[in-house]
């Protein structure tokens, strides 16, 4: 008890730097369970969690192929492909024990009738060159509506696509219903690319938002214009007349459908097999696969990496700076002004034992808490913080990091410890009388007769001290 309230009273001495050396702590703590639990995640993400993502695999145009498009020439439509081609990559993969489902969206430019207009172009052409003004697009399921490459979209009035057979609601862009006076329940009529005689007449279910800023608002041809995308479920688009299947008469032109399978794999190394499969059946040079998902998730995580690629070097030179500075302050409250104190203890008969816990109380009693409140800090700030630098990607402390932390956290403590019990432990007994050897200027300073000087304040503290011993 008298070691402890001796070890207080040595701490209170010196404020500044008791207070220095728990900030010092404490941040480097919180700094150090912040930085590791960024650079923990960012691994996981890269690795166990990308294992483990579920992957979708297309075939679609390269991109030297895509800038070939041109609106008004429906020769661009031989880079779309048929029913027949995505076949042949299903059976070559069923082939190689390759287990997948799949849905698929498919779209055909469809005409404006008198009393349904698209929102115009910045540079329309004919009908008959373009197929039409507006784009009529259907999925085949919820999964294809998801991955829409227009752009996700919320429905705002209405109600979503029924995918049931028989239902031919559509979903209009609120642009698009409002430039035609429409509204959910009303009924509209859009002809087809080829025949402007053969119509179809769809009921508006819903009225859709892009999530994101609208673009395409500027395109060249109207049927490019995103907001004038008409979303309707595969069975309406199929009941229309606008998807020829395998053995039946093949579409010409603009009425050729674009036809985007998507192949649902398990895992990205189940991705890897398909599309190496895939390749081998015949991918056509104008052609790539490619994963949207496993895209999507690698965007995702790229500012969590680019956040890790300084963190990680950084956590390194804080825990070197900062236990560069402990070290520093932990050394000089145990060995500047300290060597009466000593001497008075061990000549009232206080043992080197006894005043070596005294000096470690005093770092411990300065280290500890602050690695204790700078890794609780850590563990709670750890996630929002990595949030807030890898937009919006979690970083969560796991108990695999901070079991780590707390042992090396002791470590740490211990270590400091030792190093401020060493001025004892190296105290010269027979320096008492003669003085120890590189010590000559520190017992100056002490017997100089400075009333104000810290040494001297030193000494009467620690007599005080060992008297109340």
């Amino acid at each position: 008890m008298f070691v402890l309230k001796n070890a207080w009273l040595a701490t209170r001495r010196h404020p500044w730097r008791a207070a220095l050396t728990a900030v010092i702590a404490l941040a480097t703590t919180f700094g150090t369970v912040v930085s590791f639990a960024v650079v923990q995640e960012n691994a996981t993400a890269h690795g166990s969690a990308y294992r483990t993502q579920s992957a979708t695999a297309t075939v679609r145009p390269t991109a030297a192929t895509a800038a070939t498009y041109d609106g008004t020439d429906a020769a661009y439509t031989k880079n779309y492909l048929d029913w027949s081609q995505y076949s042949e990559y299903a059976n070559a993969a069923q082939q190689k024990g390759i287990q997948f489902g799949y849905t698929f969206t498919e779209d055909v430019p469809v005409r404006q009738t008198s009393k349904f207009k698209a929102i115009p172009g910045t540079a329309d052409a004919s009908a008959s060159d373009t197929g039409g003004e507006l784009q009529l697009r259907a999925f085949y399921t919820l999964q294809a509506a998801q991955a829409n490459d227009w752009g996700r979209y919320t429905v705002v009035k209405g109600k979503h696509l029924s995918y049931a057979q028989g239902v031919k609601g559509a979903l209009l862009s609120e642009d698009l219903a409002k430039k035609n006076n429409l509204k959910v329940g009303d009924t509209f009529t859009v002809a087809h690319p080829n025949d402007a005689k053969k119509t179809v007449t769809l009921t508006v279910r819903g009225l859709y938002r892009y999530n994101d800023p609208a673009q395409g608002t500027d395109a060249k041809l109207a049927k490019d214009n995103r907001l004038n995308a008409i979303y309707v479920a595969y069975p309406a688009f199929a009941v229309a007349g606008l998807d020829p299947q395998t053995g039946q008469e093949a579409a010409d032109g603009w009425a050729k459908p674009d036809l985007n399978i998507e192949f649902q794999l398990a895992d990205p190394s189940t991705y890897q097999q398909f599309a190496k499969v895939v390749k081998k059946a015949g991918l056509p040079k104008t052609h790539e696969i490619s994963s949207p998902t496993l895209a999507a998730y690698e965007r995702s995580i790229e500012p969590l990496a680019g956040v890790a690629a300084w963190m990680a070097p950084a956590r390194w030179v804080l825990l070197g700076v900062g236990g560069a500075l402990l070290l520093a302050l932990t050394l000089l409250g145990a060995w500047r002004g300290r060597r009466e104190e000593i001497g008075f203890g061990l000549t009232v008969g206080a043992t080197k034992g006894r005043l070596g816990w005294q000096f470690m109380l005093e770092s411990f009693m300065l280290t500890l808490p602050a690695f204790a409140i700078g890794a609780l800090a850590g563990g709670l700030s750890a996630k929002p913080i990595g949030a807030a630098l890898a937009a919006g990607h979690g970083t969560p402390v796991t108990k695999d990091l901070m079991w780590p932390v707390v042992w090396w956290g002791l470590g740490a403590a211990l270590v400091l410890a030792l190093a401020a019990m060493l001025r004892v432990a190296t105290f010269r007994t027979a320096g008492l009388f003669a003085g120890e050897p590189g010590e000559a200027a520190e017992k100056h300073d002490e017997e100089a007769p400075s009333a104000g000087s810290e040494p001297a304040q030193d000494a009467d503290d620690a007599k005080e001290a060992q008297m109340n011993a």
